[in-house]
């Protein structure tokens, strides 16, 4: 590795691994178009799009991180904000899931801590 520090390559692990689940959830919802297991084709259509689209940005912010550039600082604190909006969402509601919700907060609050330590912080800071 060439000159990242641990706290990166953890940040980076963790936004690839969530894009990596969003990739899955894209490939379910496709298949679950495809069997036409669905009540409404268009929203469906529409949900497999935003998913797949989501994907692709958070595997473009993950390499961005990777890569250190400064403009996937912010995209990545956006995305762990968002994953913790959803991770709190699942605790409540009628098909409330507290693992669901624990399992996608725990890794987004870490992601954001380390994103946000002086040394990862450091490096896309303009000088």
């Amino acid at each position: 590795m060439q000159n990242h520090p641990k706290a990166l390559v953890v940040a980076s692990t963790i936004i690839a691994l969530e894009a990596l689940v969003l990739w899955a959830v894209g490939v379910w919802s496709v298949v679950a178009l495809i069997q036409n297991d669905n009540t409404s084709f268009v929203s469906a259509i529409f949900l497999v799009g935003i998913v797949l689209g989501g994907a692709l940005w958070a595997t473009n912010v993950a390499l961005g991180i990777w890569r250190k550039k400064r403009w996937a600082f912010s995209p990545s604190l956006i995305l762990q904000l968002l994953i913790v909006s959803i991770g709190v969402a699942s605790f409540g509601g009628e098909f409330g899931n507290i693992s669901l919700g624990i399992g996608m907060l725990v890794p987004a609050a870490t992601a954001f801590f380390v994103l946000f330590s002086k040394g990862v912080r450091n490096l896309f800071v303009e000088k």
